[in-house]
């Protein structure tokens, strides 16, 4: 059996394919499926997609009961709350109802009121509380008290009313006045609208006639810049006309023919026909002045650079010296300091030698000591 040519048009499982055409194919890694199982990465796929659902899913069930259990916490909360109060409502309820301050035994110890209520030691001669032998009146007693009071009340009444009668009265007053006020200010405010509304119509005519003055003005403004532009157009298309027709713009060579050898001599400002050699001179001539000039501007960088050099030599020996001269102060002020320190340590050891010779050595004994405050006076 003769198996037919991969490639070839006998072979059932391939196409012909142009070599660029495969190339493409091959770095084309969406559709490069060769050494790749496309089912296992399937697999995958869908058991990560799966394992992320179920996470998911799982989640979600923990919020829910998350979110039961805190409603539930929440309503058992609210109860415990409204029992407490409950019970503390029944405790004030039955300490307002039973256990009062007026019904301890005590009360009458500690009653606020107790000395408004009492009644008096007599109520008059007639109280069946004095008998014969009791005191039938007491110093100080005073039984009209109580008409008293009454008259003295209905005398505060009629006072109070009559305090009343006059504070009304001058309430009145006071408001005919601040109507009279309020009177006063609407005139006032309607004097100010009036006089605003025609300062308002003063204004606006008044804008009328200066917006009429400004058209008016604007249209001889636009007029003369009318007039302006036609003349400068004039002027150009004058000016235009006279440089097309001038014999010197034009370059015509009627004008480089000198007057005085005509066809011999020409005029040097005006000649417009120099030959190739000249031409060639000129330019020859402008050569040598680029390289006089590169040449010059060598030798100017030169010089240059020579300055700079001789400056940058002169600025670092000019700091060489000032660090000589920085680092002698250094050494002369480590020097006068070594030599202060050498005075002042001679000069302790001294003092120190001066002090054991006075004081250590016996000098002042006990017959000096002994001196003092034996003198007769």
């Amino acid at each position: 059996m003769v198996l037919p040519l991969i490639g070839s048009d006998s072979f059932p499982r391939t196409k012909r394919f142009d070599a660029r055409d495969r190339l493409a194919l091959v770095h084309n890694a969406k559709r490069r499926t060769t050494g790749v199982d496309v089912a296992a990465l399937d697999a995958q796929v869908a058991e990560k997609a799966a394992l992320r659902a179920a996470e998911l899913e799982r989640e979600r069930a923990h919020d829910v009961l998350a979110n039961t259990l805190d409603r539930r916490l929440v309503m058992l909360e609210q109860e415990r709350r409204g029992i407490a109060k409950e019970l503390e409502q029944n405790v004030a309820r039955f300490r307002a109802e039973h256990q009062a301050k007026e019904s301890r035994r005590e009360f009458d110890l500690s009653d606020p009121s107790g000395k408004r209520d009492a009644r008096p030691a007599r109520l008059g001669d007639e109280d069946p509380r004095t008998g014969v032998s009791s005191a039938q009146k007491f110093d100080g007693e005073d039984l009209e008290a109580g008409a008293r009071r009454v008259a003295q009340t209905a005398q505060a009444a009629a006072w109070y009313a009559a305090q009343t009668a006059e504070k009304e009265a001058r309430l009145n007053e006071a408001r005919l006045a601040k109507e009279a006020h309020k009177e006063l200010l609407r005139a006032q405010e309607q004097y100010q609208n009036e006089a605003a509304e025609a300062q308002a119509a003063a204004r606006r005519a008044h804008a009328a006639s200066v917006a009429a003055e400004n058209a008016r003005l604007a249209t001889l403004k636009r007029d003369a810049a009318d007039s302006f532009k036609r003349a400068e157009l004039d002027a150009e298309n004058a000016e235009r006309l006279r440089n097309e027709n001038d014999m010197f713009l034009t370059e015509n060579p009627l004008l480089a023919t000198s007057a005085l050898a005509p066809g011999r001599r020409v005029r040097p400002d005006h000649w417009k026909g120099a030959s190739a050699a000249e031409r060639a001179a000129v330019a020859d001539a402008q050569r040598r002045q680029r390289l006089e000039k590169a040449e010059a501007s060598k030798a100017e960088a030169a010089a240059e650079a020579f300055a700079a050099s001789h400056y940058e030599n002169t600025r670092r020996a000019l700091e060489m010296n000032a660090e000589r001269v920085e680092q002698f102060k250094a050494e002369q002020r480590a020097a006068v300091l070594a030599t202060v320190l050498g005075q002042r340590a001679e000069k302790h050891e001294s003092d120190a030698a001066d002090r054991a010779e006075r004081f250590q050595t016996g000098r002042f004994g006990e017959a000096y000591f002994a001196g003092f405050g034996a003198s007769a006076r």
